[in-house]
């Protein structure tokens, strides 16, 4: 594994992971997801190099090494960009096939890249657990603050909401609503942190998590108009989450497959039972090369016979 940064458009140095395979058939370059950095997948990084599949574990700008505003960004939408950037970097030196991807929030940064600049530089996509929490209907477990949501898009009283169990609250940020609604009309004042995750400080600063997010943070990390970025995919896809996911609705990966997916594209769609939300991370060790070998063959292994029985290679 190598320490690796490149420079965003701004000037600005971005971190990664890399892992090099000793051949390889593609790149898989992956983002984490809210408050980690790349440390945290690093065995899917080590899984994919001994199937002959290079990785580059992105830091979002905010979090990991070399971020000078933690938890924040210089406006909403950067972290897409600086995806676009770093496939521009990548793809000076190395003209192999990319393959996208990213767990929870950072499988909705690869979506947002794809609603933005499309799907003419990568060669596939993985969404683990994307977690989409914009839009009512997306998520397992409502926050109180949904009521008011519900009516303004609505106008009439959201039905009854199904509290949370308390497993799944353990990692559910609290939104800071008087401070959210300021930013949203004070743009200077989107820069101040709105949004905090649950966790122990000391635990946080070991891992180098980042608990606090401002407002450009968190709307770069979301995503409204899903559907339609769904639907600009023509590249193979694959959709993995657990059915015990805390976080998602239990009919979303099925309904953007069979809805908001062509039906013209390679696309497979895996949920694993008594998986939660962090579980499927370590489970997509073994999903991600074989997905990847279904899209990649290893072609130099590959033999026919000549009809006597005799094969050739």
């Amino acid at each position: 594994m190598e320490k690796m940064t490149f420079i965003a458009r701004d000037g600005a140095k971005l971190s990664y992971d890399k892992f090099n395979a000793t051949e390889h058939k593609a790149t898989m370059i992956f983002l984490h997801g809210s408050t980690y950095n790349s440390r945290r997948y690093a065995s899917i990084a080590k899984a994919l190099c001994a199937q002959s599949y290079n990785s580059c574990l992105l830091n979002w700008r905010g979090h990991g090494s070399y971020n000078d505003k933690t938890g924040d960004l210089d406006y909403i939408g950067q972290l897409e960009d600086d995806l676009a950037d770093f496939i521009s970097h990548y793809q000076q030196s190395n003209d192999q096939p990319i393959v996208l991807g990213g767990h929870s929030a950072g499988a909705v940064i690869c979506l947002r890249y794809i609603a933005k600049y499309g799907c003419d530089n990568i060669d596939a996509v993985n969404f683990i657990a994307p977690a989409i929490n914009g839009p009512l209907e997306t998520v397992r477990y409502q926050q109180a603050s949904a009521s008011w949501q519900y009516r303004i898009n609505h106008f009439r009283a959201a039905q009854p909401i199904t509290l949370a169990p308390e497993a799944a609250l353990q990692h559910a940020p609290t939104l800071k609503m008087w401070p959210f609604w300021i930013a949203k009309l004070l743009p200077f004042m989107r820069h101040k942190t709105i949004l905090t995750f649950p966790a122990s400080e000391r635990m946080a600063k070991l891992e180098g998590r980042t608990l606090n997010y401002s407002y450009n943070m968190m709307l770069s990390c979301d995503i409204n108009n899903y559907p339609a970025a769904f639907n600009q995919i023509n590249v193979p896809v694959l959709l993995l989450a657990g059915q015990l996911d805390e976080v998602l609705h239990p009919d979303l990966l099925s309904t953007i497959y069979h809805w908001h997916l062509s039906a013209k594209i390679n696309k497979q769609l895996i949920e694993l039972p008594n998986v939660n939300h962090m579980g499927v991370v370590p489970a997509a060790r073994k999903i991600l090369p074989d997905w990847l070998s279904s899209i990649f063959p290893d072609t130099s292994q590959q033999t026919k016979t000549d009809g006597k029985g005799e094969i050739a290679c």
